[in-house]
């Protein structure tokens, strides 16, 4: 039952993703006060590898100190996202686990976990 609610979570926010202007950032690192880069969600889905639960595509775009994006990458890296235990993060072929005790902000994977698993559900 969750994995149903998350998917309708995911694909709700997808279609909303695709109609803002704006994609929804999910994790900033900054660089002194004059740059910073964010990664954000610009597709989602159910995954199609049973072992996890959504399938991504994340973009990144660099900004400066006021806001100024000075570069949008073209890319489009994908990813897959497991919310159960072990919690992980699946990048080509590489599988990362997730700190969950980490906080907000620390690490970009598990900010792109909390995103997606941690999304709250009415």
């Amino acid at each position: 039952m969750r994995r149903v609610l998350l998917t309708l979570i995911l694909c709700s926010q997808s279609a909303s993703l695709s109609a803002a202007s704006e994609l929804s950032v999910f994790h900033t690192a900054s660089f002194g006060s004059s740059r910073s880069v964010s990664l954000s969600l610009a597709d989602g889905r159910p995954a199609r590898n049973p072992a996890f639960d959504f399938d991504v595509v994340i973009t990144l775009s660099e900004s400066d100190g006021g806001g100024t994006v000075l570069y949008r990458d073209r890319g489009r890296h994908e990813a897959s996202v497991r919310c159960g235990s072990p919690a992980m993060v699946r990048i080509n072929s590489a599988d990362y686990a997730v700190d969950l005790s980490a906080r907000l902000g620390a690490d970009w994977k598990h900010d792109l976990w909390a995103a997606l698993c941690n999304a709250p559900v009415s």
